[in-house]
């Protein structure tokens, strides 16, 4: 056993193998097994169990072995076979094995790979031609040295590697300790500017060059960098490999597997060979199924006859190596080269004939096995013994099928030298036919030939792969055996690619046409059916806001009235004052857009808003709370890119007092009302008397003036305006909110007040006068605890505890390079991880009873959304933090702070005494000096709802910026609790 810092070697010693596995593999294993204690023992207990489990494989390698195992009864034998993780299956020469009456011809391969250890060994992929890889380029540090050249440039010492998991998406390796080639001490290299220029272009251009592709010969080819072979390395050789190329030195490349799933061509694969994938078990053929009368006899075969009538008899007859069979009573009969039919009429003459009163029926037992040749490109080419039942499918599946090189199509039969059938494996895979799949007999053979000529077709076909010709020459016949074209499937234009010794020829066919200039397929041709474009023939499209969208059939004349023709067509909340059509003048290159009012036209369907539609429009009705953002936007951009370099986009914006303001299309004469209804109307508080457009006229396309417009808007809205001016591309229509305009302020009161709720708000309202209006404070109400929340400093406080857990830390990373403050680093860092998880309440501290007795200093101006919180009686004193039992207690006139703190039985080791403090009901902080004589009378007095804070000492020169921030946690969750009472 070999134990180094990233793997263990196996030597499995009951066969004389070796297995080397990572260590991420035996963490799995000991994961899942729970051990999670490892004692100093742990290489040799490893070593043996894993040993034990390897050895497992060749349990049944020896003779005495196997005698043993077939000498337990079934049961043990199978629950002893399972223990080993050796299935049931059963062992060679095993006694008393019952015969499959039907096996199993393949058994599939196990799609988990796991190996006998319960892991999979093969976790990291191996990369092949094709590949996509991602290299990182990470730049050495400026002082490293390159390690000199050792004597045998062909050992490296072992690298300290991280391992990356390959399984999924994500196989990024973690970049370790530089790669050393030798010993020894060199001296920093100096570049020249020239040098660090070059150096410079080439990263930019590796960079750039991502994501890499292996060639078809496995070679990864970096810009400026010989081709690097990387096909057959997983991906942590790889990274090695790429690391000592020469011109590579002075970067630390990272590499990363990228499993990229095929598509197109790439996904292709040859058809019928899925068929022969498995691990093949046996290939007897059923032995109970009735013999066909066209079954030849032979030696070896067994000839059942039973007589009865005169003379009852049954006899098993077997045919002897001269093609006889003694008949008692009758003596020999020659029955070799006869067929099962003719063999039945033979002995049935024979009985009738030489013995009077006597009838016989003849069958078949066991049969013969024959031997037979599969060879050609079939992946077990050799001599196999079959029964003499077997076809020419069941000798492939004895020889583990065709090759991928090999030929479903032109399979031979050859008996006596002569070729006497040949099987086309696509009539069984396609059509189910099997009547070219002859019987075999003693010393046939199946030879498979090299495949012939293959197309490949995919695109809008049901089967896409890669097909073998065997004398298909038409596109017609390549698409009947793919399966045929799916509905969407653009006949009209099919695309063929041919590889000419000149380069690649591209061929367009219309499939509904019956002239083709082609005349036949060739080898490698690929076929792509592409899908028919979406175009609509004699139809309109109707989406949006509608209960039945999707296509409607067209007429000339149709009108939009008469596509919608009612309110039970459309959903509520639809805005019918603005109805988009979008109208394709020329298919895919030149797009219109127009605009109508749903409403007027059903008023009136003489209105010009009654729009004629057009063979291929599209109808959208919008809805007025989801607004128009996925319609709009992109029919900007189709204009945009229609527009090209001429002219200006054709948009224009409405913003303001509006439900739906934006940019939208500019339609042909579009007016200022236009704006106004694509914007869905105003609002409550626009100003309706006036507005402004900006409008932005260029000259000459050199310069570009701005101009405001004032449109009348009231007569604009009625239709009589003058103002109503046409619109300009990129023109802005601005509607004003009415001064003084603000939405319904309001406050909320809870607690003990007389009449608690909602309060709408007036300007300069403040906290005693909404006091005043819900009645007052009830008899049973605790001022001096009151809690007051305002939205703006929820915001500010949420930054604040960002801002305080961003600064700890800047200080835990200047802790961390010390070990004497380890513990500190803990500490803190579980100070910022309660900032991070702290959620803010937005408190501000008041004082009630001073509002309440006309303190005008203490009064404050309300705002919306403020809620104010006046709790009951409270009759407690809570002691938090580092006390031996943090609780509550009654509130006793008699007890100061530490008298509470000696009843939740005094501080703890941990406590920093000399900064406990009070936080009071009403949210008021107060902070020990360490002395009571430094303390006012208000200080130092407990009084009911206070809460007494012991924090804990951190011990560390930052203990300043950690007792505050500790602090703030301590309050916000005082005050969330506070708030979670109500």
């Amino acid at each position: 056993m070999g134990w180094f810092s990233n793997e263990l070697i196996l030597a499995r010693i009951c066969c004389d193998r070796y297995y080397k596995v990572s260590l991420a593999s035996v963490r799995v294993i000991l994961r899942r097994n729970s051990f999670f204690k490892v004692t100093s023992f742990f290489p040799i207990a490893l070593f043996s169990v894993l040993s034990f489990l390897l050895c497992v494989e060749s349990f049944s390698q020896t003779a005495d072995q196997l005698q043993q195992l077939n000498s337990l009864p079934p049961a043990q034998r199978e629950a002893l076979m399972q223990q080993l993780g050796l299935g049931t299956q059963l062992q060679p020469g095993q006694a008393g094995a019952e015969p499959l009456n039907f096996p199993d011809v393949v058994n599939p391969l196990p799609e988990d790979g796991m190996g006998e250890l319960g892991e999979d060994f093969n976790t990291v992929p191996v990369l092949e031609p094709g590949d996509t890889i991602v290299v990182e380029f990470v730049l050495r540090p400026s002082d490293w040295v390159p390690p000199p050249p050792s004597p045998n440039t062909n050992q490296l010492t072992q690298p300290q590697q991280a391992y990356a998991s390959t399984a999924g998406a994500n196989n990024v390796l973690a970049v370790g300790p530089e790669l050393s080639i030798g010993g020894g001490e060199a001296e920093p290299i100096i570049l020249d500017p020239e040098t660090i220029l070059q150096r410079e272009l080439m990263y930019d251009r590796l960079v750039s060059g991502n994501p890499y592709q292996l060639d078809a010969q496995g070679f990864l080819n970096l810009p400026g960098v010989p081709p690097i072979r990387l096909a057959g390395l997983n991906v942590e050789e790889a990274m090695i490999r790429v690391r000592v190329e020469p011109s590579l030195v002075w970067l630390s490349p990272i590499v990363t597997f990228l499993p990229l799933e095929p598509f197109g061509l790439d996904l292709l694969e040859p058809f019928g060979y899925e068929l022969f994938r498995g691990v093949p078990t046996t290939f007897a053929p059923a032995t109970d199924v009735p013999v066909p009368s066209e079954y030849v006899i032979g030696p070896g075969d067994t000839v059942n006859v039973l007589l009865f009538g005169n003379t009852n008899a049954q006899y098993q007859l077997v045919v002897s190596r001269e093609g006889v069979i003694n008949f008692p009573e009758i003596g020999p009969i020659a029955v070799a080269g006869l067929s099962f039919e003719d063999l039945q009429t033979a002995i049935t003459q024979r009985v009738a004939e030489q013995m009077i009163g006597v009838r016989s029926n003849v069958t078949l037992g066991e049969l013969r096995s024959i031997r037979v040749f599969v060879l050609g490109d079939v992946q077990q080419p050799g001599s196999y013994t079959v029964s003499g039942l077997s076809t020419m499918t069941n000798a492939l599946f004895v020889s583990g099928g065709v090759s991928d090189v090999g030929s479903l199509r032109q399979i031979e039969l050859r008996r006596g030298g002569q070729i006497v059938s040949t099987l086309d494996l696509y009539d069984l895979l396609l059509r189910g036919d099997t009547s070219n799949d002859e019987r075999l007999q003693p010393g046939d053979v199946i030879f498979a030939p090299p495949i012939g000529e293959s197309v490949s077709i995919h695109g809008e076909i049901r089967r896409p792969a890669i097909y073998e010709l065997n004398g298909e020459d038409s596109i017609e016949e390549v698409i009947s055996l793919s399966g045929g074209l799916r509905s969407n499937a653009d006949i009209s234009g099919v695309r063929l690619e041919r590889f000419m010794p000149s380069g690649t020829t591209a061929y367009n066919f219309d499939l509904s046409s019956s002239t083709q200039d082609l005349e036949s397929l060739m080898d490698g041709d690929v076929l792509f059916v592409p899908p028919r474009v979406d175009q609509l023939d004699r139809a309109v499209r109707l989406v949006g806001n509608v209960y039945q969208p999707g296509l409607y059939p067209w007429k000339e004349g149709l009108t939009l009235t008469e596509l919608i023709s009612s309110r039970e067509l459309v959903m509520p909340g639809s805005d019918l004052g603005y109805i988009l059509i979008r109208r394709e003048i020329e298919p895919n290159v030149l797009t219109e857009v127009l605009s109508a009012d749903l409403q007027a036209a059903w008023d009136d369907p003489g209105d010009e808003s009654n729009i004629i539609l057009h063979s291929g429009d599209t109808v959208h009705v919008f809805d007025q709370l989801s607004g128009r953002e996925r319609v709009i936007p992109a029919l900007l951009d189709e204009l945009k890119v229609q527009r090209g370099q001429q002219g200006e986009t054709a948009l224009v914006r409405i913003g303001g007092q509006v439900n739906s303001p934006g940019d939208y299309p500019l339609e042909r004469d579009m007016t200022v009302l236009d704006l106004i209804r694509a914007g869905g109307g105003l609002t409550e508080a626009a100003y309706d008397l006036d507005a402004e457009l900006v409008r932005y006229n260029t000259f000459n396309g050199s310069n570009r003036q701005t101009e405001v417009l004032v449109v009348n808007l009231a007569e604009t809205l009625s239709g009589s305006g003058a103002t109503n001016f046409t619109l300009s591309s990129y023109d802005y229509l601005n509607i004003k909110v009415i001064p003084n305009w603000s939405t319904q302020e309001t406050v909320e009161i809870v607690g003990e007040v007389t009449f608690p709720g909602i309060y709408p708000l007036t300007e300069g309202e403040t906290l005693a006068d909404v006091i005043d209006r819900a009645g007052g404070l009830t008899g049973y109400a605790f001022p001096e605890g009151s809690l007051f929340v305002r939205e703006q400093l929820l915001e500010r406080e949420a930054n604040e505890l960002q801002n305080l857990a961003n600064r700890i830390e800047g200080d835990l990373q200047s802790l961390a390079g010390d070990p004497a403050n380890a513990q500190a680093v803990v500490a803190g860092q579980a100070l910022v991880n309660r900032l991070r998880n702290t959620q803010p309440v937005g408190r501000l501290v008041i004082d009630i009873p001073a509002i309440i007795e006309g303190d005008t200093t203490q009064n404050i101006v309300l705002r919306s959304n403020d809620r104010i919180f006046i709790p009951p009686v409270s009759q407690e004193v809570t002691v938090l933090g580092e006390v031996q039992y943090p609780t509550s207690h009654v509130f006793s006139a008699g007890l100061d702070r530490d008298g509470y703190i000696a009843m939740s039985g005094g501080t703890t080791d941990n406590s920093d005494i000399a900064r406990i403090y009070t936080v009071h009901a009403s949210g008021r902080v107060d902070i020990s000096t360490g002395s009571r004589w430094f303390m006012n009378e208000r200080q130092s007095e407990i009084l009911p709802g206070d809460t007494i804070v012991v924090p804990v000492d951190t011990s560390t020169p930052l203990i300043p910026v950690w007792a505050a921030a500790t602090q703030v946690v301590y309050n916000i969750a005082i005050a969330a609790a506070a708030l979670n009472s109500f």
